[in-house]
């Protein structure tokens, strides 16, 4: 097969471990010519079927990867593309170590699993004064531009442009010519090109916090409004966190739906819990900046405009408070996903408030997830027993409302 140059490939990835559990979120792929010079590009975040990992690190969230592509179907594209080509990425084993490892997730075979390819890390530490092997030390020394590190495609751009400058001044022979002998030779698999749509970063669409709303009035049949303990019962678990997950949104829509209940009802009901709320922050006379902001939150993610607040609190001393969300002691807590602190430090905050850290059953009072949004087995089977789903933020500020030296109407204020 005759060599038609570079595959330059970065992946974004949920953790380190391929062969056990970890798996890539996002790819990014530059061509690049035998000349260096760059041929075409694209790249997808990757639906990876669990929880999205590091965020704080990749930036990408569980709600980015709702209705992106599986690996599965990005392969076809992503293969067609390395075809002829020497696959060329900054660490190459760790990048190989994956796309084999998904590769074996699809059911792909190689004929030959022996994948040569060239190290941009590799050839940078022997022909550049880089501080260290990083991409962006390599790249600071070779004078190229890095922006939005950890980004597939901004990643894979800044190694393809380390690549067309070791291909300048490496030269000829060039000193890795032997280690590529047959890695354009790679037998590829030709899967079908079905159509796969790629979601870039940052192009997807933004959502206003209140447009589950807007689903709700589309579907309404005409009628009378019923009760409303259900739905009730459903936006008091969604709000836990200040937060409105996508599958709280659909439990809040469907249940709308069920119900027949007309936005101008919906408006009430969203009203009365705002001054619920409201009447809580007022409980010592003073409401905070913290809590006028969670207020705010609140009115936004139910779609009431803030001057509603404004109202809420004028109206709350008169109002009743709604039915209270608390932890009590002995209440099973169970952890999923990255934390902010290490594990053993939040479950010693749990034990030491009275509470459990455990595993997830029916009787978990909450789950709580780096990502409210999370694909994770352990979101996926919460959802199926309606155990709520929180961040690690709203568990602390629970944990903190046990706390015996506040009031009991504080204890009740139940946002982040």
């Amino acid at each position: 097969m005759t060599m038609s140059g570079f595959a330059v490939v970065d992946f974004e990835t949920t953790g380190l471990f391929p062969n056990a559990h970890d798996r890539v979120v996002e790819v990014g792929l530059v061509l690049v010519g035998e000349d260096g010079r760059i041929e075409g590009e694209w790249s997808t975040i990757v639906d990876p079927g669990r929880d999205v990992g590091p965020t704080h690190i990749h930036g990408i969230t569980a709600r980015d990867v709702l209705g992106a592509p599986t690996f599965s179907q990005v392969l076809p594209r992503l293969l067609a593309d390395l075809r002829g080509r020497v696959i060329t990425t900054h660490n190459l084993s760790f990048d190989l170590r994956f796309l084999g490892a998904e590769l074996r997730r699809a059911g792909v075979v190689l004929a030959n699993p022996w994948v040569g390819g060239l190290c941009t890390m590799k050839w940078a530490g022997h022909l550049l004064r880089a501080s260290s092997r990083k991409l962006g030390d390599c790249c600071d020394a070779a004078g190229i531009e890095l922006a939005n590190a950890h980004s597939a495609l901004h990643d894979a751009r800044a190694a393809a442009g380390l690549l067309g400058h070791l291909l300048r001044i490496g030269g000829s022979p060039a000193p890795w010519n032997d280690e590529l002998v047959g890695a354009a030779d790679v037998d590829w698999p030709q899967l079908p090109m079905d159509e796969c749509l790629l979601v870039e970063r940052g192009t997807q669409t933004v959502r206003r916090p209140s447009e589950w709303l807007d689903r709700v009035v589309a579907r309404l049949p005409r009628g009378d409004d019923p009760g409303l303990e259900a739905y009730l019962e459903v936006l008091e678990s969604a709000l836990l966190d200040g937060y409105i997950a996508q599958y709280e949104e659909e439990a809040l829509v469907e249940t709308a739906v069920e119900l027949g209940l007309s936005r101008s009802t919906l408006d009430d009901v969203h009203r009365d819990y705002l001054r619920s709320l409201a009447r809580v922050a007022l409980a010592d006379g003073v409401v905070t900046d913290d809590e006028r902001a969670d207020l705010d939150r609140v009115a936004e993610l139910v779609g009431l405009p803030t001057v509603e607040v404004d109202a809420a609190l004028a109206m709350a001393p008169a109002r009743s408070a709604s039915a209270e969300f608390r932890l009590e002691s002995g209440d099973v807590i169970c952890l999923t996903g990255t934390m902010s602190r290490p594990r053993s430090e939040v479950e010693r905050d749990l034990v030491d408030a009275g509470l459990v850290s455990g595993p997830l059953t029916k009787r978990t009072r909450l789950l709580v997830a780096a990502d409210p949004d999370s694909a994770s087995g352990k979101a996926k089977k919460a959802r199926d027993y309606g155990v709520p789903i929180v961040h690690e933020a709203a568990l602390m500020k629970l944990v903190r409302a046990m706390e015996p030296e506040q009031s009991p109407e504080h204890r009740s204020l139940r946002l982040v």
